[in-house]
């Protein structure tokens, strides 16, 4: 005996497209189908211990085994995934953590194309350099660790810190790192900020850092500026040793070309 729905569904499917196999037959052939490393998305409708099954509006849930899992999920969820292939009975094999690492290597290009700093964590040391986990295993050679030379990498084992990657390879799976670029942008900008307080008559102790035959450069603080010798009174460059405490006087600034000029007052 035919119950009222399938009743109503015989009558839909000869009133509309045909005969009940007709109708059955439009179903399935309206349903999508999906391919290999397709992008796949659906609710999770039942979670056992060999995984989860899920509605993707298929005859048949998508499974997910567990070891396609990287974080815990519940039912009703919707998740995302790529599809890794279908088994005899037509049912979706899929995969979460693939998606994860899919979305992760996008992130990776995004930030690469807009030299945006990413977050890592310096976990080994290798000849040439470290490695480094940003998500994945990147490579920061030793010469853009820091903008001075480094011959140990000891200090950097097992710290955070912000890199700009320099060059990346999906398909090799390959990621170089560059921290000495952000280095010398933080110290720059560090420089700007430090020039925009200097002032016409401010004085200074500072430390010699380079003698020539027409002056010498002080350093004051990160900043460096020029004593000519003809701003030393009776001193003359020769007198004076590297790395040598003076006390300054800045006598003028140019701020376009981001120096000053200072005179010696002993």
């Amino acid at each position: 005996m035919k119950t009222g729905k399938q009743q109503i569904m015989k009558q839909i499917a000869i009133n509309d497209i045909g005969t009940a196999a007709d109708f059955m037959a439009a179903i399935d052939a309206s349903m999508k189908t999906w391919t290999n490393k397709q992008p796949i998305s659906g609710t999770v409708v039942q979670i056992s211990r060999e995984g989860a099954l899920v509605d993707i509006g298929d005859k048949l849930e998508a499974f997910i085994p567990n070891k396609e899992l990287s974080t815990s999920i519940e039912v009703g969820q919707i998740v995302e995934g790529i599809v890794l292939s279908k088994n005899e009975e037509g049912q979706y094999i899929i995969s979460l953590k693939d998606n994860e690492v899919e979305a992760l290597w996008n992130a990776l290009q995004f930030k690469y194309e807009t030299s945006d700093p990413i977050v890592g964590k310096v976990v080994k040391i290798v000849k040439g350099g470290l490695i480094v986990d940003i998500g994945v295993k990147a490579f920061l050679p030793g010469s853009l660790v820091d903008v001075e030379r480094v011959t140990d990498f000891t200090a950097y084992l097992g710290h955070e810190a912000e890199f700009l990657i320099h060059s990346i390879d999906k398909e090799k799976q390959n990621i170089v790192l560059n921290r000495r670029s952000l280095v010398e942008q933080i110290i720059k900008e560090d420089k700007q900020i430090e020039f925009s307080k200097l002032e016409v008559g401010q004085v200074h102790q500072g430390k010699v850092s380079g003698i020539t035959e027409y002056g010498m450069f002080v350093e004051i603080g990160m900043l460096a500026g020029l004593v000519h010798k003809t701003k030393m009174g009776e001193s003359t460059p020769e007198l004076f040793t590297m790395h040598q405490e003076i006390e300054v006087e800045i006598i003028d600034i140019d701020f376009d070309k981001s120096r000053f000029s200072l005179q010696y007052r002993g």
